[in-house]
């Protein structure tokens, strides 16, 4: 072991070993390593499929990019003679076959230029939600605040881009934030004018609530609003006429029609103004109403004059419908029917149909069936002969007879008899006969009533 020790090669490494360490030693003490922070770093978005749009928590297209810290260890050297600066260093997160929705990523670090360094980056992940982009075409309205002076009147405003006629614009932005705008409105304020309102004006997406949507982006994002505003000839203050077409339903009736707002003024020159005695609503179809019910109808103005300004362009009708309670009356034919026969009788019935006038609300005697429009005579304890009786009804409520039924005839007679006859000694048998002055042989299996060729229908109590 002491002669390994005392060999050259040993003594060899312990001195490198030495010398490195003499090194190092030196080298830190020379040139020390040290440490440089940046803060709120912009970090790079690579791979973000096209169609695709980063947004925020509340779904809204971020306007900037996320931000990390970012920590550069060096030696003292290489920062002051390479002089390391931010611009040396790119954050990136890469989106590379991400789709829409919520995506945690990492961070990376790449230098700009050739630099001996090691980075730290917090936070080391980022959240990045995404979301599609779509467009979308919705109408272009125009929302008028104020009123001109008396005298005046302001007409339909005109909407221009590019001195093309404008009805329609195109939203652009997140899925989620599109799918909210319902239209795009220009505001104009023509309180007080007496010439015409000509401006550009913004475009602003709104829900259907009239609500401003963020978020998305107007395409035009301006357009010229025209409002002619004229010198009013005259001024005529005339009641609103709702038209109703139609019936309702039967056994109903329209009891009341009520319209708002009743009164309107009209604009125009004398001579249409003084023609015009009302402002009529499109019409109010009632066909087959069985209960009260309110419409919005659009007012129309005599032709010649217009609504004046401010005016409502539409009305709301109510048409109050309820039954009819006022009683009809009908003659209907109804059956007759004999109950009570007794036992050994025949009966015959005439006429077995009879007219009978009911009377009743008109839906109640549209629902009556035949089966309800039986009529009933009773000969329980009746014998024999022909008697007159009045049939009596069952009428369903609400429902009665408005006139004396008309009577019936109904004869009773006795079954006929049987009498047989001697039998020979041949093979043959002998048919019974009747007996002289008697009818035919009848059936007794069970009471028949006949009145000439006619059977009639029969029953018991």
């Amino acid at each position: 072991m002491v002669d390994f020790l005392n060999t050259s090669a040993l003594r060899f490494l312990l001195a490198l070993i030495l010398a490195f360490t003499l090194w190092v030693f030196v080298s830190y003490t020379q040139n020390p390593e040290l440490s440089t922070a940046y803060d709120n770093v912009p970090v790079d978005i690579e791979g973000l499929a096209p169609g695709l749009i980063v947004v925020d928590q509340e779904g809204l297209p971020r306007s900037q990019r996320p931000e990390v810290d970012i920590t550069v260890l060096t030696d003292a050297e290489t920062l002051r003679e390479r002089d390391v600066r931010l611009s040396d260093l790119r954050p990136f997160v890469d989106l590379t076959g991400r789709g829409p929705g919520e995506h945690t990523v990492p961070v990376n670090v790449v230098t700009t230029r050739s630099l001996r360094l090691r980075t730290t980056v917090e936070p080391n992940y980022l959240v990045i939600r995404l979301d599609q982009e779509i467009t979308k075409t919705v109408a272009l309205t125009v929302e008028t605040t104020g009123a001109v002076p008396f005298g005046f009147e302001a007409r339909a405003p005109q909407v221009t881009s590019r001195k093309q006629p404008l009805t329609s614009v195109t939203v652009r932005g997140p899925q989620s934030r599109v799918a909210r705008v319902a239209a795009v409105r220009a505001r104009v304020d023509i309180d007080r004018l007496t010439a015409n309102y000509n401006s550009p004006r913004t475009l602003e997406p709104v829900d259907a609530n009239g609500q401003p949507v963020a978020g998305v982006t107007v395409e035009p994002a301006t357009a010229d609003v025209l409002v002619p505003i004229i010198p009013s000839v005259g001024l005529k203050r005339v009641p609103v006429v709702p038209s109703i077409t139609g019936f309702p339903a039967s056994g109903y009736m329209v009891t009341e029609v009520e319209v708002s707002p009743l009164l309107v003024t009209l604009t125009g020159s004398s001579g249409p103004l003084d023609n015009a005695e009302n402002v009529p609503t499109a019409d109010v179809d009632i066909t087959g109403a069985t209960q009260t019910f309110t419409r919005s109808a659009p007012l129309i103005a005599p032709q010649g004059t217009q609504l004046r300004f401010g005016e409502p362009t539409e009305a709301i009708v109510t048409v109050r419908i309820a039954p009819i309670n006022r009683p009809f009356q009908v003659t209907v034919p109804a059956l007759v029917q004999v109950v009570g026969i007794s036992d050994g009788l025949l009966a015959s019935l005439s006429p077995n149909v009879v007219s009978v006038t009911v009377a009743g609300a008109a839906r109640q005697l549209e629902a009556l069936s035949s089966a309800q429009l039986l009529g009933v005579v009773n000969v329980r304890g009746l014998g024999p002969g022909t008697h007159e009786l009045e049939p009596t009804f069952t009428l369903p409520e609400g429902v009665t007879l408005a006139a004396p039924t008309p009577r019936v005839f109904v004869t009773l007679r006795l079954l006929p008899t049987v009498t047989p006859m001697p039998t020979s000694t041949s093979e043959s048998t002998a048919q019974p006969t009747a007996s002289p002055g008697t009818p035919g042989p009848t059936p007794t299996s069970g009471p028949t009533q006949t009145h000439g060729e006619t059977p009639i229908p029969t029953g018991t109590p």
